[in-house]
Protein backbone atom coordinates (compact mmCIF):
# COMPACT_ATOMS: atom_id res chain seq x y z
CA UNK A 1 0.00 0.00 0.00
CA UNK A 2 2.85 2.37 0.81
CA UNK A 3 4.41 1.96 -2.66
CA UNK A 4 1.05 2.61 -4.33
CA UNK A 5 0.65 5.75 -2.25
CA UNK A 6 4.12 6.94 -3.23
CA UNK A 7 3.33 6.36 -6.90
CA UNK A 8 0.14 8.41 -6.55
CA UNK A 9 1.94 11.23 -4.72
CA UNK A 10 4.51 11.37 -7.51
CA UNK A 11 1.84 11.63 -10.19
CA UNK A 12 1.89 8.03 -11.40
CA UNK A 13 -1.79 7.42 -10.72
CA UNK A 14 -2.33 4.84 -13.46
CA UNK A 15 0.68 2.84 -12.26
CA UNK A 16 -0.61 2.97 -8.67
CA UNK A 17 -4.04 1.71 -9.72
CA UNK A 18 -2.60 -1.08 -11.88
CA UNK A 19 -0.21 -2.17 -9.12
CA UNK A 20 -3.06 -2.47 -6.62
CA UNK A 21 -4.72 -5.22 -8.65
CA UNK A 22 -1.75 -6.62 -10.54
CA UNK A 23 -1.32 -9.92 -8.66
CA UNK A 24 -4.85 -11.03 -9.53
CA UNK A 25 -4.94 -9.50 -13.00
CA UNK A 26 -5.60 -11.65 -16.07
CA UNK A 27 -3.33 -9.28 -17.98
CA UNK A 28 -0.31 -9.47 -15.67
CA UNK A 29 2.49 -8.80 -18.19
CA UNK A 30 0.48 -6.10 -19.91
CA UNK A 31 0.02 -4.45 -16.53
CA UNK A 32 3.76 -4.52 -15.83
CA UNK A 33 4.41 -3.01 -19.25
CA UNK A 34 1.94 -0.18 -18.69
CA UNK A 35 3.32 0.56 -15.23
CA UNK A 36 6.90 0.76 -16.52
CA UNK A 37 5.77 2.84 -19.49
CA UNK A 38 4.13 5.44 -17.27
CA UNK A 39 7.19 5.56 -15.00
CA UNK A 40 9.63 5.62 -17.93
CA UNK A 41 10.79 9.16 -17.15
CA UNK A 42 12.25 7.91 -13.87
CA UNK A 43 14.43 5.16 -15.37
CA UNK A 44 17.20 7.53 -16.48
CA UNK A 45 18.47 7.92 -12.92
CA UNK A 46 18.36 4.27 -11.91
CA UNK A 47 21.55 2.64 -10.58
CA UNK A 48 23.08 0.18 -13.05
CA UNK A 49 21.93 -2.96 -11.22
CA UNK A 50 18.29 -1.77 -11.03
CA UNK A 51 18.45 -0.62 -14.65
CA UNK A 52 19.62 -4.10 -15.66
CA UNK A 53 16.69 -5.62 -13.78
CA UNK A 54 14.31 -3.15 -15.43
CA UNK A 55 15.66 -4.03 -18.88
CA UNK A 56 15.17 -7.74 -18.17
CA UNK A 57 11.62 -7.19 -16.96
CA UNK A 58 10.70 -5.09 -19.98
CA UNK A 59 11.55 -7.97 -22.33
CA UNK A 60 9.44 -10.70 -20.68
CA UNK A 61 6.86 -12.15 -23.05
CA UNK A 62 5.77 -15.27 -21.18
CA UNK A 63 6.30 -16.97 -17.82
CA UNK A 64 5.24 -19.93 -15.72
CA UNK A 65 2.75 -19.12 -12.98
CA UNK A 66 5.05 -20.20 -10.14
CA UNK A 67 7.43 -17.35 -10.98
CA UNK A 68 4.80 -14.59 -10.81
CA UNK A 69 5.92 -13.68 -7.28
CA UNK A 70 9.49 -13.09 -8.50
CA UNK A 71 8.26 -10.89 -11.35
CA UNK A 72 6.15 -8.90 -8.89
CA UNK A 73 9.12 -8.64 -6.52
CA UNK A 74 11.36 -7.34 -9.31
CA UNK A 75 8.78 -4.77 -10.37
CA UNK A 76 8.46 -3.49 -6.81
CA UNK A 77 12.26 -3.28 -6.45
CA UNK A 78 12.40 -1.10 -9.55
CA UNK A 79 9.47 1.11 -8.52
CA UNK A 80 10.81 1.51 -4.98
CA UNK A 81 14.12 2.75 -6.37
CA UNK A 82 12.28 5.17 -8.66
CA UNK A 83 10.25 6.59 -5.78
CA UNK A 84 13.07 6.54 -3.21
CA UNK A 85 16.44 6.82 -5.00
CA UNK A 86 19.29 5.35 -2.96
CA UNK A 87 21.91 7.29 -4.93
CA UNK A 88 23.92 4.11 -5.08
CA UNK A 89 26.07 4.35 -8.24
CA UNK A 90 26.45 0.52 -8.49
CA UNK A 91 28.79 0.92 -11.48
CA UNK A 92 28.23 -2.15 -13.63
CA UNK A 93 29.15 -1.98 -17.29
CA UNK A 94 27.73 -4.48 -19.73
CA UNK A 95 27.98 -4.28 -23.51
CA UNK A 96 25.16 -4.94 -25.95
CA UNK A 97 25.98 -8.62 -26.33
CA UNK A 98 26.08 -9.15 -22.55
CA UNK A 99 22.78 -7.32 -22.21
CA UNK A 100 21.18 -9.64 -24.74
CA UNK A 101 22.55 -12.64 -22.86
CA UNK A 102 21.18 -11.58 -19.47
CA UNK A 103 17.80 -10.74 -21.00
CA UNK A 104 17.76 -14.22 -22.54
CA UNK A 105 18.75 -15.78 -19.19
CA UNK A 106 15.89 -14.02 -17.43
CA UNK A 107 13.36 -15.12 -20.04
CA UNK A 108 14.57 -18.74 -19.93
CA UNK A 109 14.53 -18.74 -16.13
CA UNK A 110 10.90 -17.62 -16.12
CA UNK A 111 9.82 -20.61 -18.20
CA UNK A 112 11.52 -23.11 -15.88
CA UNK A 113 15.01 -23.61 -17.32
CA UNK A 114 17.00 -24.69 -14.23
CA UNK A 115 20.39 -24.02 -15.85
CA UNK A 116 19.34 -20.47 -16.68
CA UNK A 117 17.96 -20.00 -13.15
CA UNK A 118 21.29 -21.08 -11.67
CA UNK A 119 23.30 -18.87 -14.03
CA UNK A 120 21.00 -15.93 -13.33
CA UNK A 121 21.56 -16.44 -9.62
CA UNK A 122 25.32 -16.32 -10.11
CA UNK A 123 24.97 -13.20 -12.26
CA UNK A 124 23.04 -11.43 -9.51
CA UNK A 125 25.62 -12.53 -6.93
CA UNK A 126 28.32 -10.98 -9.13
CA UNK A 127 26.37 -7.70 -8.80
CA UNK A 128 26.29 -8.21 -5.01
CA UNK A 129 22.54 -8.71 -5.14
CA UNK A 130 22.54 -11.91 -3.13
CA UNK A 131 18.90 -11.49 -2.15
CA UNK A 132 17.86 -11.63 -5.81
CA UNK A 133 20.11 -14.62 -6.37
CA UNK A 134 18.66 -16.56 -3.44
CA UNK A 135 15.19 -16.85 -4.95
CA UNK A 136 16.60 -18.16 -8.23
CA UNK A 137 18.86 -20.64 -6.46
CA UNK A 138 15.81 -21.86 -4.56
CA UNK A 139 13.68 -22.48 -7.64
CA UNK A 140 16.66 -24.02 -9.49
CA UNK A 141 17.26 -26.36 -6.54
CA UNK A 142 13.58 -27.32 -6.55
CA UNK A 143 13.99 -28.08 -10.26
CA UNK A 144 16.86 -30.45 -9.50
CA UNK A 145 20.01 -28.31 -9.77
CA UNK A 146 22.59 -29.75 -7.37
CA UNK A 147 24.83 -26.68 -7.64
CA UNK A 148 21.90 -24.43 -6.71
CA UNK A 149 21.27 -26.65 -3.68
CA UNK A 150 24.89 -26.12 -2.60
CA UNK A 151 24.54 -22.33 -2.91
CA UNK A 152 21.32 -22.42 -0.92
CA UNK A 153 23.24 -24.23 1.81
CA UNK A 154 25.82 -21.45 1.78
CA UNK A 155 23.11 -18.79 2.13
CA UNK A 156 21.48 -20.59 5.05
CA UNK A 157 24.87 -21.11 6.69
CA UNK A 158 26.05 -17.50 6.34
CA UNK A 159 22.69 -15.94 7.21
CA UNK A 160 23.22 -12.78 5.17
CA UNK A 161 20.14 -12.78 2.93
CA UNK A 162 18.02 -15.23 4.93
CA UNK A 163 17.96 -16.13 8.61
CA UNK A 164 20.99 -18.15 9.67
CA UNK A 165 19.82 -21.77 9.80
CA UNK A 166 22.32 -24.58 10.40
CA UNK A 167 19.65 -27.23 10.01
CA UNK A 168 18.69 -26.10 6.51
CA UNK A 169 22.35 -25.63 5.59
CA UNK A 170 23.15 -29.14 6.79
CA UNK A 171 20.42 -30.81 4.76
CA UNK A 172 21.24 -28.76 1.65
CA UNK A 173 24.90 -29.80 1.90
CA UNK A 174 23.97 -33.40 2.71
CA UNK A 175 21.63 -33.77 -0.27
CA UNK A 176 24.02 -32.04 -2.66
CA UNK A 177 26.94 -34.13 -1.38
CA UNK A 178 24.98 -37.34 -1.84
CA UNK A 179 24.30 -36.25 -5.41
CA UNK A 180 28.01 -35.83 -6.08
CA UNK A 181 28.73 -32.15 -5.34
CA UNK A 182 32.33 -32.06 -4.09
CA UNK A 183 32.28 -28.59 -2.46
CA UNK A 184 29.03 -29.44 -0.68
CA UNK A 185 30.72 -32.59 0.61
CA UNK A 186 33.54 -30.45 2.01
CA UNK A 187 31.09 -28.14 3.82
CA UNK A 188 29.11 -31.15 5.04
CA UNK A 189 32.33 -32.50 6.55
CA UNK A 190 33.01 -29.12 8.16
CA UNK A 191 29.75 -29.31 10.06
CA UNK A 192 30.78 -32.65 11.60
CA UNK A 193 34.22 -31.26 12.42
CA UNK A 194 32.80 -28.25 14.23
CA UNK A 195 29.63 -29.80 15.60
CA UNK A 196 27.30 -27.43 13.77
CA UNK A 197 23.71 -28.72 13.90
CA UNK A 198 25.01 -32.32 14.23
CA UNK A 199 26.99 -33.70 17.15
CA UNK A 200 30.71 -33.16 16.69
CA UNK A 201 32.26 -36.25 15.11
CA UNK A 202 35.89 -35.84 14.09
CA UNK A 203 36.28 -39.36 12.69
CA UNK A 204 33.22 -38.93 10.49
CA UNK A 205 34.57 -35.54 9.42
CA UNK A 206 37.90 -37.13 8.48
CA UNK A 207 36.14 -39.71 6.29
CA UNK A 208 34.12 -37.05 4.53
CA UNK A 209 37.10 -34.75 4.01
CA UNK A 210 38.98 -37.65 2.43
CA UNK A 211 36.08 -38.19 0.03
CA UNK A 212 36.06 -34.48 -0.85
CA UNK A 213 39.83 -34.47 -1.27
CA UNK A 214 39.60 -37.47 -3.60
CA UNK A 215 37.21 -35.36 -5.68
CA UNK A 216 39.78 -32.58 -5.95
CA UNK A 217 38.64 -30.06 -3.31
CA UNK A 218 41.77 -28.16 -2.15
CA UNK A 219 40.10 -26.88 1.04
CA UNK A 220 39.40 -30.47 2.09
CA UNK A 221 43.05 -31.35 1.47
CA UNK A 222 44.14 -28.41 3.61
CA UNK A 223 41.84 -29.48 6.45
CA UNK A 224 43.23 -33.01 6.26
CA UNK A 225 46.71 -31.53 6.63
CA UNK A 226 45.55 -29.75 9.76
CA UNK A 227 43.83 -32.85 11.16
CA UNK A 228 46.88 -35.10 10.71
CA UNK A 229 49.14 -32.40 12.12
CA UNK A 230 47.05 -32.02 15.27
CA UNK A 231 45.66 -35.53 15.71
CA UNK A 232 42.06 -34.51 15.08
CA UNK A 233 39.98 -37.60 14.34
CA UNK A 234 43.17 -39.58 13.77
CA UNK A 235 46.67 -40.15 15.12
CA UNK A 236 49.25 -37.41 14.57
CA UNK A 237 51.07 -38.14 11.33
CA UNK A 238 53.38 -35.35 10.16
CA UNK A 239 54.15 -37.15 6.92
CA UNK A 240 50.48 -37.35 5.99
CA UNK A 241 50.01 -33.77 7.12
CA UNK A 242 52.77 -32.50 4.84
CA UNK A 243 51.44 -34.60 1.97
CA UNK A 244 47.97 -33.12 2.25
CA UNK A 245 49.18 -29.54 2.64
CA UNK A 246 51.32 -30.04 -0.48
CA UNK A 247 48.40 -31.55 -2.41
CA UNK A 248 46.22 -28.64 -1.35
CA UNK A 249 48.75 -26.08 -2.60
CA UNK A 250 49.21 -27.89 -5.90
CA UNK A 251 45.43 -27.94 -6.36
CA UNK A 252 45.25 -24.17 -5.91
CA UNK A 253 44.88 -23.39 -2.21
CA UNK A 254 46.88 -20.22 -1.52
CA UNK A 255 46.74 -20.69 2.26
CA UNK A 256 48.52 -24.01 1.85
CA UNK A 257 51.09 -22.50 -0.50
CA UNK A 258 51.92 -19.69 1.93
CA UNK A 259 52.02 -22.12 4.84
CA UNK A 260 54.52 -24.33 3.01
CA UNK A 261 56.52 -21.24 2.17
CA UNK A 262 56.73 -20.28 5.84
CA UNK A 263 57.73 -23.81 6.76
CA UNK A 264 60.49 -23.75 4.16
CA UNK A 265 61.79 -20.43 5.55
CA UNK A 266 61.89 -21.90 9.06
CA UNK A 267 63.91 -24.84 7.71
CA UNK A 268 66.35 -22.58 5.88
CA UNK A 269 65.09 -23.64 2.44
CA UNK A 270 64.89 -20.25 0.74
CA UNK A 271 64.58 -21.56 -2.82
CA UNK A 272 61.64 -23.76 -1.85
CA UNK A 273 60.01 -20.93 0.12
CA UNK A 274 60.09 -18.47 -2.75
CA UNK A 275 58.63 -21.04 -5.13
CA UNK A 276 55.62 -21.58 -2.83
CA UNK A 277 55.10 -17.85 -2.36
CA UNK A 278 55.35 -17.37 -6.11
CA UNK A 279 52.68 -20.01 -6.61
CA UNK A 280 50.32 -18.10 -4.30
CA UNK A 281 51.16 -14.76 -5.91
CA UNK A 282 50.58 -16.17 -9.39
CA UNK A 283 47.03 -16.95 -8.25
CA UNK A 284 46.50 -13.32 -7.30
CA UNK A 285 46.94 -13.79 -3.55
CA UNK A 286 47.99 -10.58 -1.79
CA UNK A 287 49.64 -12.44 1.10
CA UNK A 288 51.77 -14.42 -1.36
CA UNK A 289 52.73 -11.14 -3.01
CA UNK A 290 53.65 -9.66 0.36
CA UNK A 291 55.76 -12.71 1.19
CA UNK A 292 57.60 -12.40 -2.12
CA UNK A 293 58.33 -8.80 -1.17
CA UNK A 294 59.84 -10.03 2.10
CA UNK A 295 61.97 -12.57 0.21
CA UNK A 296 63.37 -9.98 -2.20
CA UNK A 297 63.92 -7.44 0.57
CA UNK A 298 65.80 -9.90 2.79
CA UNK A 299 67.49 -12.16 0.24
CA UNK A 300 65.44 -15.29 1.03
CA UNK A 301 65.88 -17.73 -1.84
CA UNK A 302 67.21 -14.95 -4.04
CA UNK A 303 69.54 -11.96 -4.08
CA UNK A 304 68.46 -8.85 -2.21
CA UNK A 305 66.56 -6.70 -4.69
CA UNK A 306 64.77 -3.70 -3.21
CA UNK A 307 63.20 -2.78 -6.55
CA UNK A 308 61.52 -6.19 -6.81
CA UNK A 309 60.59 -6.11 -3.13
CA UNK A 310 58.85 -2.78 -3.63
CA UNK A 311 57.09 -4.14 -6.75
CA UNK A 312 55.56 -7.05 -4.82
CA UNK A 313 54.68 -4.90 -1.82
CA UNK A 314 52.88 -2.46 -4.11
CA UNK A 315 50.91 -5.28 -5.77
CA UNK A 316 49.79 -6.51 -2.37
CA UNK A 317 49.07 -2.95 -1.21
CA UNK A 318 46.74 -2.37 -4.15
CA UNK A 319 44.66 -5.27 -2.85
CA UNK A 320 44.35 -3.66 0.56
CA UNK A 321 47.23 -5.25 2.49
CA UNK A 322 48.05 -2.65 5.17
CA UNK A 323 51.42 -4.12 6.09
CA UNK A 324 52.41 -4.15 2.43
CA UNK A 325 51.41 -0.49 2.17
CA UNK A 326 53.66 0.29 5.12
CA UNK A 327 56.65 -1.63 3.71
CA UNK A 328 56.24 -0.10 0.24
CA UNK A 329 56.17 3.37 1.79
CA UNK A 330 59.25 2.72 3.95
CA UNK A 331 61.21 1.42 0.96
Amino acid sequence: MELQQELTENGFTVAAELLANLAESDHFLEGISLILKECDSSTSNLPDDILILCTQLEHVTTFQEEYKSILLRDLKIILSEMMNPTNDPAGIYIDKKEEEEIISLYKKALVGNADAQLELGHFYKSMQRDEWAFDWFKVAADAGSVDALYWLGNDYFVGKVVEHDWEKAYFCYKEAAEKGHADALNNYADMYLRGEYVEKNEKRALELFKEAADRGVPEAMYTLGYMYENGVGTEVDMGESKRWFTESALFGDVFAANRLGHEAVENGLGDEAISWYQMAADRGDSYGEFNLGVCHENGIGTQVNIKKAKYWYQKAALKGDDLAKQRAKEL
